[in-house]
């Protein structure tokens, strides 16, 4: 008896030791997934635990909210059956998504694209688990086959009441997987000869990533013939764009307040660029939010160290793009015919920023307002410097300058029609011939004095972007300075959506309008990494009953500030409330505005941009209420003032 148990002991130990032997001691190969991703992967995921990753999405606020759009929900759909099949086969799922998997994404098709799956099953694989228990994964599989390409055993796959057909290899510790062969087939091929892995620029972009739960690529040389599936127009702006970038990588992070990407991309640099401008030109501080009012739909920050270097990369852009012979010609023929020096009269006073700014737009003339911010080093010498290229201007053209104070702001006039466009690209053409003034550290540009009027307005109101809690909490995500900072407020830009798209393409959009508003603040900073370049993208989530409840709050409050209008109280002085207007074109001889019932709400005649004649002033049913004369934005002579009936009031001698 004693050595039939010696002998079971010993026969106990033995399994025991083989047991550990091969799941634990046995040296195994480590094969890293993405040496077996075909190098034609419009976008790659590395996912370090799927299964927990997986039940994080699922679980997140974000996620469930947006899945209740139309766009989002069959994809809702298809993830909440897959939750219900793994909560049903935890351990089955464990086993296989429990480890580091890549998913690419490939265009199979003209309009079609499809899904590789690869996963490090580690030491599962030491018994040929997969080949073995296939059968056992579900109840639905229908049949097994196998077939042999280039010696490797493919397995195929087919489920009860399916038409699609699943292929999958083991090699050494890697499965992978597609319901398109010629995906396996090419995964197969890579294992021989690996491309993508060995790419020295998509290397680059790894080790700078390092290792986060999610990684995302994107190789742009096959993500623009993806995006082709998609868009209309294959031959769009962003073809340009794609040209000339290598690989992104980035690590996302979703929680259920936040959702944020973090990554680097490498770009091309045998010809210049707007990218490698950026990147040779340093970094520069994104100050502009000091006179962006709070209600601006978005602006876009260029940050450098030296004006005059940034404008040499620039110009290298510019001369290499199809209109660079132009730009040479339409420059020399500028400062010969004006007898200025950009570089001295221009450039000499500009700090470390320029910024394009679009304003939530009430105007009929200007669907769109743009200014441009321009950072100075210093007041005087600014000032002097445009002086002087207003002063040739006046001497070369007919052109009569006729400026305008404005809350204690001269608003002056740049005619040099498409001068921005000529200095920074295609981004800035929106500002043609300006009106200008110096505003603080910043000399601002636009179109419309009125424009002008609105910032100068939120700088003495201290309503800026600064002066609020919500932009200086989201600006601590990101860094101080950088090359190129793009701030979006999605109200804003719906607002202007509203009045800008065509009757259609506001029907389309308008059921999304929630959602959008769910990211009310949306920031992405790009800035140099040696020889990569940094970005970063950040929305900040407000779910659906907060935004319900600012807008009850908001409604609230303009329901009470329309009983103070209405009232019969309202004071004389408040019926002449246009001490600061000012009009779209200096050149106006008339100024109106509109209630929003569309009736006149004054009229008054200009001169030079200044009240000057007759004024009218009616109330929302267009009785006449006020009636007198300006004279050099002062008021002058007789003012009359009827009620409701027309019943002349009261008499003003001014």
């Amino acid at each position: 008896m004693k050595k039939v148990i010696i002998v079971v002991a010993v026969i106990v130990l033995l399994i025991a030791l083989t047991f550990v032997y091969f799941f634990y001691l046995q040296p195994i190969k480590k094969n890293n997934p993405l040496m077996a991703v075909p190098p034609n992967a419009s976008m790659i995921f590395q996912l370090e635990n799927p299964f927990e990753e997986w039940n994080e999405i699922t679980d997140n606020k974000i996620w469930n909210y947006l899945k209740t759009n139309p766009y989002f929900e069959d994809i809702g759909q298809e993830m909440d059956s897959l939750t219900v099949d793994m909560q049903g086969n935890s351990s089955l799922w464990e086993l296989v998504m429990d480890r580091p998997m890549v998913m690419s994404v490939h265009k199979t098709r003209p309009k079609d694209y499809d899904f590789l799956y690869v996963i490090d099953l580690q030491r599962a694989t030491q018994f040929d688990f997969i080949k073995n228990y296939i059968n056992d994964f579900s109840d639905d599989i229908e049949k097994v086959y196998t077939r042999t390409y280039k010696e490797q055993e493919i397995l195929e796959i087919k489920f009860i009441d399916s038409p699609t057909t699943y292929y999958l290899f083991i090699y050494d510790n890697l499965l992978s997987v597609s319901s398109t062969h010629i995906l396996v087939e090419q995964s197969i091929d890579q294992l021989k000869k690996p491309i993508l892995i060995r790419d020295f620029d998509f290397i680059d972009i790894t080790k700078a990533l390092g290792s986060n739960d999610i990684n995302m690529y994107i190789n742009y040389s096959a993500f623009s013939d993806y995006l082709k599936i998609w868009m209309d127009d294959p031959e769009d702006e962003s073809s340009d764009i794609f040209s000339i970038l290598k690989y992104s990588g980035m690590s996302l992070e979703a929680t259920d307040k936040v959702f944020s990407v973090e990554g680097y991309t490498n770009v091309k640099k045998d010809q210049p660029n707007l990218l490698t401008a950026l990147m040779n030109s340093g970094e520069g501080e994104i100050g502009v939010g000091t006179i962006v009012p709070d209600n601006a739909s978005y602006f876009m920050s260029l940050g450098f160290d030296d004006a005059k270097e940034f404008y040499e990369q620039m110009e290298e852009v510019l001369k290499n793009s199809e209109d660079g012979e132009s730009y040479m010609e339409s420059k020399q023929k500028i400062e010969d015919y004006l007898d200025i020096s950009i570089a001295d009269d221009f450039l000499s006073w500009i700090d470390n920023e320029i910024a394009l700014i679009q304003l939530n737009s009430n105007s009929d003339k200007n669907k769109v307002e743009l200014a441009v911010a321009i950072k100075h080093t210093d007041f005087e010498d600014t000032q002097e410097r445009l002086g002087y290229i207003e002063q040739q201007i006046r001497k070369k053209t007919p052109v009569k300058f006729k400026g305008i104070r404005y809350k204690g702001y001269d608003i002056q006039f740049l005619s040099i029609k498409g001068f921005f466009k000529l200095m920074f690209g295609k981004a800035f053409e929106g500002i043609d011939k300006p009106y200008y003034t110096i505003l603080d550290d910043y000399v601002v540009f636009s179109n419309s004095p009125r424009t002008l009027g609105k910032i100068i307005s939120s700088v003495e109101e201290k309503s800026t972007l600064d002066h609020t809690k919500e932009y200086a909490v989201f600006m601590e995500n990101f860094d101080y300075e950088s090359s190129l900072f793009i701030y979006l407020s999605a109200n804003e830009l719906l607002s202007d959506a509203e009045r800008i798209l065509d009757a259609a393409s506001w029907k389309e959009l308008k059921p999304h309008q929630p959602y959008f508003k769910s990211f009310p603040m949306i920031g992405m900073q790009i800035k140099a990494d040696g020889d990569l370049l940094s970005h970063q993208i950040q929305l900040n989530y407000l779910n659906h009953e907060q935004i319900s409840n600012w807008n009850d709050l908001v409604k609230e409050s303009e329901f009470k500030e329309d009983e103070v209008t209405d009232s019969t109280e309202t004071e004389d002085e408040d019926l002449i409330s246009i001490e600061n207007i000012l009009p779209e074109d200096l050149n106006s001889n008339t100024f109106i505005e509109y209630y929003e019932n569309e009736q006149v709400k004054f009229e008054v005649s200009l001169k030079d941009g200044l009240k000057h004649g007759r004024y009218f002033q009616y109330d929302s049913l267009g009785n006449m209420v006020v009636k007198g004369r300006y004279r050099n934005d002062e008021k002058s002579g007789t003012w009359r003032f009827y009620n409701e009936d027309g019943d002349l009031i009261r008499k003003e001698r001014f």
